[in-house]
């Protein structure tokens, strides 16, 4: 059980001044999701375990509250109306509508997924009909990936963000406060908008260098409390359980993965940064961090700095890697030394056990590598999740049969299993793209076999499902 006293010093720790009411006041909308729960397998001692439903449990969204740090450290007063814990189905948009418009924004801010785009759109248009005048801009995956199409989809929106939207937004909403959509110029980079019946802007995306330069998130702006309610559903080891990312970008290039937000370019946090954060959530009341970077292992030297620095200062913590670790950047130092400091969960992306699909798909991994890597972790101690993805580009009935045996070989605890899904941004997505004209954005879903838009060489809807059962079978 959490202890609910940590909501009190939590306002104290995160937003120790009263602010004032202030004209430039901006509103920022966590739309609800589309998705479906995840489809997840887990091993036991039975020799039946069959692929399971595993709801999705909410996680504070990061982005958004990286945003909203950004804002506040520039002067603007902002709320947040988060809909993290909806789904798409099941909120009033009239009560939505309602409450961003109560709040009085003098700007209005959307993040976007793919999986929250419909939502996204319904939320802007009702918002536009009630109150023309204020600024629609979105930001996030989406609309980083398709900014053009994002406008060209919505008129009620008046901008996209592309990238990191910390300084880019920061510095539009100034421009839209003062000068308004109708100024001759905008000269940003990173952002498209509106004017009348055309779009301007530079749409080339803006990332972030110095990350240590950027606040904490700004978690004080979101019902923290029911947070860390729903985190005692989480598969953890201590409670109450948030996120934190210490790194941005991956420099891989995967033919199915998007980066259109965080880039491709690694960039980190010192460790020092990275301890104060966690000492902040320390006192707060949290317990166990959910390590959500994309490529955390990537530099060696700064992790075990970071493990260094979390040991000296005793942080009685506990760390679930929850971001797909790659198998070919860890060792047995590495993962002793991080095990040391509290990591006991780690997630591997292995997507496949084919080598030919891992070399088609530019995943830069082999077979022998994933195996390797997956029981020199358990025999660390480590509880072992493995990512799996079917259906990939060159697969085959022979390569999935061969993750299958491997993924018996190795006995991982658990396997997270999707369907190769192209979304937006992704090298995949931009070869096959006019083949998904038409396709509404809801049906863009890794953990939905019954109408997958994509179905690699010769494999059927029939078999897709038949791997994500197999894989559910016990792996030990």
């Amino acid at each position: 059980m959490c202890n609910f006293s940590i909501f009190s010093r939590i306002h104290k720790l995160f937003n120790a001044k009263s602010r004032d009411k202030q004209k430039n006041r901006i509103v920022l909308v966590t739309p609800p999701s589309s998705l479906a729960p995840l489809y997840s397998s887990s091993s036991s001692e039975s020799s039946t375990v069959k692929v399971i439903d595993v709801p999705t449990i909410p996680m504070l969204p990061l982005g958004t509250a990286y945003i909203a740090a950004s804002l506040e450290e520039a002067g603007f007063d902002v709320k947040v109306v988060d809909l993290t814990f909806s789904m798409e189905d099941r909120y009033d948009i009239d009560k939505v509508t309602k409450a961003i418009l109560n709040l009085e924004p003098g700007v209005i801010g959307i993040s976007s997924f793919t999986s929250t785009i419909t939502s996204a759109y319904n939320i802007a248009n009702a918002v536009k009909k009630e109150q023309k005048d204020t600024p629609i801009v979105i930001g996030g995956p989406h609309a980083s990936a398709l900014p053009h199409r994002t406008l060209d989809e919505c008129s009620a929106i008046d901008a996209a963000i592309i990238g990191e939207g910390e300084y880019v937004f920061r510095d539009f909403a100034k421009f839209l406060l003062n000068d308004g959509l109708q100024s001759e110029t905008v000269d940003l980079k990173g952002v498209v908008f509106r004017r009348g019946n055309q779009l301007f802007g530079d749409p080339k995306p803006a990332y972030i260098e110095h990350l240590d330069l950027l606040p904490f998130p700004a978690r004080h702006l979101f019902n923290l409390k029911k947070y860390a309610e729903s985190s005692n559903y989480f598969d953890a080891k201590k409670f109450p359980v948030t996120s934190i990312l210490t790194s941005r970008g991956c420099p891989y290039a995967c033919l199915y993965c998007s980066r259109t937000s965080s880039g491709r370019r690694f960039r980190v946090r010192r460790p020092d940064n990275v301890v104060r954060e966690l000492e902040q959530l320390k006192e707060a009341g949290f317990n166990e961090v959910q390590i959500v970077d994309d490529d955390f292992t990537e530099d060696r030297l700064r992790v075990l700095e970071l493990c260094r620095l979390i040991k000296t200062k005793r942080l009685d913590m506990s760390f679930n890697l929850l971001g797909g670790i790659r198998v070919d950047k860890v060792d047995e130092e590495l993962l002793s030394t991080m095990y040391d400091a509290g990591c006991y969960v780690i997630h591997f992306g292995v997507e496949s056990g084919d080598d030919q699909v891992l070399k088609y798909i530019r995943k830069g991994i082999t077979a022998k590598q994933i195996k390797k890597a997956i029981q020199l972790a358990k025999r660390i101690g480590y509880k072992v999740i493995v990512y799996v993805i079917v259906g990939l580009p060159g697969s085959s009935i022979e390569s999935e049969k061969k993750t299958i045996s491997l993924l018996q070989e190795c006995g991982p605890d658990a396997t997270r299993v999707s369907i190769c899904t192209p979304y937006p941004g992704s090298t995949l997505w931009e070869t096959m793209k006019d083949q998904f004209e038409g396709v509404a954005w809801e049906r863009y879903n890794e953990s939905d076999v019954s109408n997958p838009i994509y179905i690699s060489g010769d494999q059927t809807k029939a078999q897709l499902q038949l791997w994500m059962d197999m894989v559910g079978v016990d792996l030990k």
